[in-house]
């Protein structure tokens, strides 16, 4: 008689242990502080208000895709503030290294803070190789920089631009919408290996370029585990992941991990903006924390359908392998 052995792998996100300021369960020792506030437990509850602690992000960022340019290259730069205020708008300045003006605008930030803005770097105001600085002004008292190389120009109007997309990434039964905006190439597919902690952006690339990809913190995140603590075996309890401090991603390109990226966030995304080579196809961003490959509802029929093959073979003595 066969018998048939199967294994259903639950995927499930990674909890970090840590004690809590209840008593402990089965009668152990209570917490002395737990009706005491403190520093930690206010951090807490901002966490689980926000989704991330506000104080780990800057009151105001910016960054750009690529840290050096050429003629008619679009610039991509992300920001956030991290205390919009309503119908305020940002104002946007690039200054060149011989000090003169060459861009100015202004735009609205959306409702968590972020923003986005592209300009080419082109035209005649576009002609000094140096340090170009791009400064960002949000009401009166806050403002940030960023800097990157322009290698000249001549003047000319030409420009490459950027593709402004979104793509529909499945994850078990639901879609998840990933923002991106890609130069040098298009986006073929994205992929979650929930078991690797691993997002997979595959490419079609016909120069060099960068992607810029807004990740929400739901689907991938990577956090900076807690100290350990001898006394979270006695009380079995957990902490939010997303209250505790960020991490870089670890990025790869084709298996060759980039440490030159940039990345701006706030307390529901992170956007990374990762550079590649002509003829590169693969990147993988890997965190921490990942949605589930399979959603409940599919790893529930994955399993009645085992459950009803071996039901079936028990009772018409189906074989799946001969019998000794």
């Amino acid at each position: 008689m066969l018998t048939i052995a199967v294994s259903i792998a639950v995927i499930a996100l990674p909890v970090y242990a840590q004690t809590s300021g209840s008593p402990t369960v089965g009668g152990g020792p209570a917490n002395p502080n737990a009706n005491v506030t403190t520093a930690y437990k206010l951090l807490q509850q901002e966490a689980n208000r926000t989704g991330v602690i506000q104080t780990t992000i800057a009151p105001l960022s910016i960054n750009t895709d690529l840290p050096t340019y050429n003629q008619g290259d679009t610039v991509i730069m992300t920001g956030h503030i991290r205390d919009p205020i309503n119908a305020t708008a940002v104002t946007i300045k690039v200054i060149s290294p011989l000090k003169n003006l060459v861009f100015i605008g202004q735009l609205t930030p959306g409702a968590d803070g972020s923003f986005t803005k592209t300009f080419a770097a082109t035209g005649q105001y576009w002609k000094d190789a140096g340090n170009y600085t791009i400064i960002a002004q949000y009401g009166v008292y806050l403002n940030s920089t960023a800097r990157f190389h322009y290698n000249g120009g001549d003047g000319s109007t030409t420009v490459t631009k950027a593709i402004n997309g979104t793509y529909g990434l499945q994850s078990g039964n639901q879609i998840y919408n990933i923002p991106y905006i890609i130069k040098g190439g298009t986006v073929s597919s994205m992929s979650i290996y929930a078991q690797q902690y691993t997002l997979e952006i595959a490419l079609n690339t016909n120069a060099d370029g960068s992607i810029t990809v807004t990740l929400p913190r739901n689907i991938i995140d990577a956090k900076v585990p807690p100290p350990p603590n001898p006394d979270a075996n006695l009380t079995g309890a957990k902490v939010n992941p997303a209250g505790l401090e960020d991490a870089t991603f670890i990025v790869t390109d084709g298996g060759k991990q980039i440490t030159q990226f940039s990345e701006t966030k706030n307390q529901n995304a992170r956007t990374l903006s990762i550079p590649f080579s002509k003829g590169d196809s693969k990147i993988d961003i890997v965190g921490t924390i990942i949605i589930p490959e399979f959603g409940p509802i599919a790893a529930l029929v994955f399993a009645i359908a085992i459950i009803s093959i071996i039901a079936v073979s028990a009772k018409t003595g189906l074989r799946f392998m001969p019998k000794y």
